[in-house]
């Protein structure tokens, strides 16, 4: 029965990840011998045998993953390649990374040239606009390819990113806990599903709180700092300030920040960041922020890219995390850790 078991069956007996399996197989990466050991017994136990003909196939791209991000100065995709990165490292992998500048056509662009490096897998934070012709192309190149922090609507393909609908909520939830009625949420474009994902969180713990729609409004910027600072100054020529604002990114609540404090009004609204990005800790008042974990999106993302490299899979795989709420003093409590 050799011949109908899989790595992936191998790696589960061993209670490791495809990717060590493989990593053992091929004598690359980081990989303890106590490890190795297991691997090997696995493979004798159910009697796989290891295709190098097929493998080399696989393989003949190169050891160089495509990276693209929307936009590279992003401290948040900053903290993403770093994961990222030193997990494919750890696999023998190296990334090469270009920006789309959240441009479609900018996108179909860099990947096709990304392509023309023989790249052994891409790893995507996908433009807005992109849809199902996108994937489409994806899937007929045959390339392993994982979307990350951002998917496509209507369409099923291999993810990693936040559970965007907790976050807004968990936001939310917390400033009613401060006895906030009135809110604004600040940052991101219409198109942006994170955007609608995370606003969809907030109104739902308001609607279960008794808040009135009314209460709510919703200002859209780039989620940057520039944006955060002309999105900040049309609250304030709205005249009364909502007694809780909640940002589409960390960058966006210092560019609200700088508004108010020109204003002379910083210390008149509760304010609630998103990613929490190490910048946030050091910001006056520390930033609350609702923590994706960067880092750990990153890591994730390039250990499924590697297993779909390593054996693709005949079923869409996608790693969905909780965020978490890190209170500091933005948002009125004064305990911070």
């Amino acid at each position: 029965m050799g011949h109908a078991v899989t790595l992936k069956n191998v790696a589960a007996h061993a209670g490791v990840s495809r990717t060590t399996a493989s990593n053992v197989l091929t004598g690359t990466g980081r990989v303890s011998s106590e490890t190795r050991d297991r691997v090997h017994q696995a493979i004798r136990e159910l009697g796989y045998v290891y295709n190098r003909g097929a493998a080399s196939l696989r393989t003949r791209r190169t050891t160089t993953v495509g990276v693209v991000v929307t936009d590279i100065a992003n401290p948040f995709f900053g903290e993403l390649l770093v994961g990222l990165e030193s997990a494919l490292a750890e696999a023998g992998f190296r990334s090469l990374v270009v920006a789309s500048s959240d441009d479609p056509v900018r996108q179909d662009e860099l990947v096709a040239e990304l392509r023309e490096y023989q790249v052994a897998g891409l790893a995507i934070m996908p433009a807005t606009g992109s849809g199902r012709s996108f994937l489409e192309g994806l899937e007929a190149s045959r390339i392993p390819h994982v979307f990350v922090t951002k998917y496509l609507e209507g369409v099923s393909a291999p993810y990693v990113g936040p559970d965007d609908r907790l976050g807004g909520r968990l936001a939310a939830e917390h400033l009613l806990g401060h006895g906030c009625r009135t809110f604004a949420f600040v940052g991101g474009l219409a198109g942006h599903l994170s955007r609608r994902d995370r606003i969809e969180g907030v109104r739902s713990a308001l609607a279960e709180a008794g808040v009135e729609p009314d209460r709510f409004i919703d200002i859209e910027s780039p989620s940057n700092g520039a944006g955060g600072l002309q999105a900040g100054e049309r609250l304030l020529a709205r005249g009364q300030l909502p007694d809780a604002i909640i940002c589409q990114s960390d960058a966006v609540a210092f560019g609200v920040y700088r508004a108010l404090r020109v204003a002379g009004r910083a210390a008149d609204v509760r304010v609630i960041g998103y990613d929490d990005v190490r910048a946030a800790a050091l910001w006056e008042p520390p930033l609350t922020s609702v923590a994706t974990r960067p880092e750990r999106l990153g890591r994730a993302a390039a250990e499924l890219l590697l297993d779909e490299i390593a054996e693709p899979s005949t079923g869409i795989s996608e790693r969905i995390f909780a965020p978490e709420l890190v209170v500091r003093e933005s948002c009125g409590c004064h305990s911070a850790p």
